[in-house]
């Protein structure tokens, strides 16, 4: 069965069924509390994204802002990690980085991705895992600080190890997509997987990391 293209005030029938599925989870994981609780779940969305509750009722799942993004990295929330704000889009920096072309912003039939609000250019913060970092244990690597496009968004201690400033930090995933340390610490199964990842700003992760100033600081 082919989908109907959604207008003003529509929604495909992937929408509607996705629709359907949050009204059934209602029900089974406890109302609206729970549902609050999902939509709030830290991920790191696209340029034009307003809060995660505006989001996940306003999307219709139709996917056209993965298909517009030209580097790939504008992908579905799968439903294993929420099943509210499954099939709306998040940031995954693992083959690119963000360079804030809104191309999945004037894609978006229904303004779940729009110009004009706050978080038109800021997608998150980066914060740095110094249990997975290469440059907080060996030293040597300076990539995050190397690739990121924004100057003075990271820069290197005394020891050539990165911080991240969350007033200049656009959370492009530029750093992140560069880190190597998945491939240098293959031997490590207790170390992260990438030792800078973005993190939304409202997470508590960006909160622990940052606290209440705008320097960043090392995530330990």
């Amino acid at each position: 069965m082919s989908e109907h293209p959604a207008g003003a005030g529509g929604m495909t029938r992937r929408g509607f069924l996705a629709a359907g599925v949050a009204s059934a989870a209602l029900v089974g994981v406890g109302g609206i509390g729970a549902v609050s609780g999902q939509t709030e779940t830290p991920f790191v969305r696209p340029p034009g994204a307003g809060g995660a509750i505006d989001v996940a009722a306003t999307c219709n799942r139709c996917g056209k802002c993965f298909q517009a993004c030209p580097y790939g990295i504008v992908s579905a929330i799968p439903l294993s990690q929420s099943v509210i704000a499954c099939g709306t889009p998040q940031l995954v920096f693992e083959h690119g980085a963000c360079d804030f072309c809104m191309k999945c912003v004037d894609a978006c039939p229904t303004g779940a991705l729009s110009r004009g609000v706050e978080a038109e250019r800021d997608c998150g913060v980066a914060v740095v895992a110094s249990d997975a970092c290469v440059a907080w244990n060996w030293m040597g690597c300076t990539l995050c600080h190397d690739e990121c496009p924004v100057e003075g968004a990271i820069t290197l201690d005394a020891d050539n190890r990165p911080v991240v400033h969350a007033d200049a930090c656009d959370g492009c995933g530029a750093c992140e997509n560069a880190c190597p340390s998945a491939s240098v610490r293959a031997y490590d199964a207790d170390a992260a997987s990438k030792g800078i990842v973005v993190v939304p700003r409202a997470s508590q992760v960006a909160v622990d990391a940052f606290g209440t100033g705008v320097e960043g600081s090392a995530l330990s």
